[in-house]
């Protein structure tokens, strides 16, 4: 193997692994809101990231940890979060964006909770600990069994 392949090798090496930490990063996100606290959800987020929804955008961490308190009031279900398809694309510069589905179950006190939407994230990987430097989420759909999904999701 010439120094060019080795080369060539190490850096798809390093592109596959940044990926495989931001892939994880996304799943480690999801395991912290399976027990949501705004302390621990807003440690995955760098200094200054940047939080965005349909509704709302936050700026760095003291932001990014109020609308996570206000979304955990807001529904205090207990719930499991699920990603799926998570696809990744090397951005350079030690970022990786991940893209994915998620998909949640919840209890209430008086209901049962599903729905679904989408993140698109940037992880930037080169620290000791990986953090997100933006989030888009989109829940699709939110709502009971009862409710259910009768008619087209009302994105939020």
């Amino acid at each position: 193997m010439s120094g060019e392949e080795l080369a060539e090798l190490r850096e798809r090496m390093r592109r596959l692994e940044a990926a495989e930490i931001a892939r994880d990063h996304l799943h480690a996100y999801a395991r912290i809101l399976d027990d949501p606290r705004p302390e621990t959800v807003t440690a995955l987020f760098a200094p200054d990231a940047v939080l965005t929804t349909p509704s709302r955008k936050a700026n760095g961490r003291a932001e990014i940890r109020e609308f996570y308190a206000w979304a955990f009031r807001a529904d205090a279900s207990i719930k499991r979060h699920f990603i799926t398809n998570a696809r990744t694309i090397w951005l350079g510069d030690s970022r990786v964006r991940v893209q994915a589905q998620v998909l949640f179950t919840g209890r209430g006190a008086e209901r049962s909770v599903v729905g679904w939407g989408s993140y698109d994230d940037i992880v930037d990987v080169s620290g000791p600990q990986p953090r997100f430097t933006e989030k888009h989420m989109v829940i699709e759909v939110s709502t009971d069994l009862v409710a259910g999904w009768p008619h087209a999701p009302e994105v939020r």
